[in-house]
């Protein structure tokens, strides 16, 4: 085949392939499942970036005068809970907390999670019976329990929480990042890279990372949820963010003390919790539709 011959097969297989990444992005705009949980997402980082600008009481500013009524009044959308603090500013400033803690927890974990599974499955041999045992160990924990155990032990923090989420989440992606390097790297192209003798971090990043990542980011997306969760839960624990910081686990079990007198206290952080939720968990719905083989 000619050198011109050649050239001309490449750049039709780069447009098939431009076509079908095109394709894909248009499934997903065209997939209701994943645009109500993008609008829901949406809906609450708009809220957590305009939050300084917006006409808002401080989340730590307590009314005294509110303390007697803590119902909605034009003062207090929401009302207030049983310290005078606005409750809608709390829900918004929570959710600027919530936005940052949870992602970023998760993004540190995906990057252990990935190198984990990348080495175990790239080498197997001893590497990938150290890791697999050390995931083994781990994964035999309930997740929660694990949590809670190790928050218990290092206290709560930004910090300890992105270090909790790593050491419970990691070897789980690990796992997953595993199994699809075994199926990948005795594929064709794997073969010409390493007669090319491209370096085995090539290979790693730029020929197998990319054809794991639709199945990681979604992944990515489901565990956002799970660690939205467990904030909200470490929250109500009182493991969360120490006080006076809004938490909306912590706002839950604040508003249960007066749940027969006043239920949204307790019901408004509760809604915002499983719409986040619901938000993520629906747009990896729609990912997973739109990027299926």
């Amino acid at each position: 085949m000619s050198v011109l011959a050649e050239q001309n097969v490449m750049d039709a297989g780069a447009a098939v392939a431009k076509s079908a990444k095109g394709r894909k992005w248009t499934q997903i705009l065209r997939s209701r499942t994943a645009m109500v949980g993008l609008f829901l997402i949406s809906f609450w980082v708009l809220a957590a970036l305009l939050a300084p600008i917006l006409p808002l009481y401080s989340p730590t500013e307590q009314d005294v005068m509110a303390m007697a009524d803590p119902t909605p009044s034009a003062a207090h959308w929401l009302g207030t809970d049983i310290l005078g603090r606005d409750v809608l500013s709390r829900l918004i400033f929570g959710a600027r907390t919530v936005l940052v803690v949870a992602p970023l927890s998760v993004a540190v974990a995906m990057i252990a999670g990935i190198t984990m599974g990348m080495f175990a499955g790239y080498f197997g041999g001893w590497i990938d019976a150290v890791i697999s045992r050390f995931s083994d160990i781990v994964l035999a924990f309930p997740v929660l329990v694990l949590y809670v155990i190790l928050i218990a032990n290092i206290g709560p923090s930004v910090l300890n929480i992105v270090i909790a989420t790593t050491i419970a989440s990691a070897p789980g992606i690990g796992r997953i990042t595993r199994g699809l390097v075994l199926g990948l790297k005795e594929q064709e192209y794997i073969a010409a890279a390493r007669l090319r003798a491209e370096s085995t971090l090539y290979i790693m990043v730029v020929e197998l990372l990319p054809n794991c990542r639709s199945m990681l980011i979604v992944d990515a997306c489901l565990r956002i949820g799970y660690t939205i969760i467990t904030i909200g839960i470490l929250g109500f624990l009182g493991l969360g963010l120490p006080p006076p910081n809004p938490d909306w686990g912590g706002m839950v079990k604040e508003g249960t003390t007066v749940l027969n007198v006043w239920p949204l206290m307790s019901l408004a952080p509760s809604i915002a919790i499983v719409s986040l939720v619901l938000g993520f968990n629906l747009l990896a719905d729609g990912l997973r539709e739109a990027w299926k083989p």
